[in-house]
């Protein structure tokens, strides 16, 4: 029996496998022809955000949106506004994100489609988890991670214990954190993912830290690190940085910490994703204090504080304020 060709099956294999670099290099060797498809734009959406490029995501997953609703595809259409969302989150506009987040929840919902709610009530999550709604965004993780469970897809078990970790870790309650870095790390080994190997290595090591071990957590991060590194993920690499910076400062390394902060606001800064350059600017404010370059940590808290309130999250820009005030 003669199969049917299908020009994109790399593309999206290489995504579902976590190989954004791979599946944006078969994208763009693929005639022009196809690269007029719907699925074409939408698997361009997903590699782009993966890659940092969220400005690309957004546009491109709007086009695909427009082409899958020209013929009539509703599975595609509610993909492509999930993929939407995720590319103005990216970009900062955390409002329009929630909105995009919650109308393809309802379209997956209509649908019957369950890995799609999962996805979309993860996503839901990450947003109450910046605008400091911890309760609702560990409701979102715990909703998505029993879908992904039920479908068997470890690695949305994974992102989902990572960012039950991070939301824990936001509220320092450490033993809990460690615990689902833990969950995190197991799923992550199931699933075979580096990445998410790399962001659960990170929440453990952030956690001992927390929990009054850092030079053990240190440990974990350098590993987080290599990894993020070597996977090129420079948006990890940016929060690990950042991380290892809280860390140094916790040993009393102040001057590693400056280090580790600049070298993270760096990196932040070429991914141009608002939420690691604010949360980059927090830290590296506090490490500026630590080593009493009060001119450089109040400049770096403003403009912590500014980018919080341009995101949204105004509960994160008053602590920024109130810190940089010293109450």
């Amino acid at each position: 029996m003669q199969t049917t060709h299908d020009p994109l099956r790399a593309a999206r294999v290489a995504i579902r496998t976590g190989r954004f670099r791979d599946a944006a290099a078969a994208l763009a060797e693929l005639p022009p022809d196809t690269r007029q498809a719907p699925e074409w734009y939408l698997l361009s959406a997903m590699a782009a955000w993966r890659l940092g490029d969220f400005s690309a995501s957004r546009q491109q997953a709007f086009e695909a949106r427009a082409r899958f609703r020209a013929v009539g595809d509703a599975d595609g259409e509610m993909r492509a506004v999930n993929v939407a969302a995720a590319g103005v989150f990216g970009l900062g506009a955390l409002a329009e994100a929630e909105d995009g987040f919650s109308r393809a929840l309802q379209l997956a919902q209509q649908q019957g489609d369950g890995l799609m709610v999962a996805r979309c009530a993860n996503n839901l999550g990450n947003i109450a988890l910046y605008l400091s709604q911890h309760e609702a965004a560990l409701s979102f993780y715990r909703r998505a991670r029993t879908g992904f469970a039920q479908l068997g897809f470890e690695h949305g078990v994974a992102e989902t214990w990572i960012n039950t970790a991070i939301t824990y870790r936001d509220r320092r309650r450490y033993e809990d954190a460690l615990r689902a870095a833990d969950r995190a790390l197991d799923a992550a080994e199931r699933a075979g993912s580096a990445r998410l190997l790399a962001e659960a290595q990170a929440n453990r090591g952030a956690a001992m830290a927390g929990l009054g071990d850092p030079k053990l957590g240190q440990i974990h991060l350098e590993r987080s690190l290599t990894i993020a590194r070597s996977e090129r993920d420079r948006l990890a690499e940016a929060d690990v940085l950042r991380l290892l910076g809280t860390a140094a400062l916790a040993v009393g390394a102040r001057a590693e910490a400056v280090r580790r902060g600049e070298e993270s606001l760096a990196v932040a800064r070429e991914t141009h994703h608002p939420w690691a350059i604010a949360e980059s600017q927090h830290d590296l404010a506090r490490a500026y204090r630590a080593v009493g370059r009060d001119a450089d940590a109040a400049s770096a808290f403003a403009a912590a504080e500014a980018a919080y309130r341009t995101l949204g999250a105004t509960a994160r820009a008053d602590a920024a304020h109130r810190e940089a005030a010293g109450s």
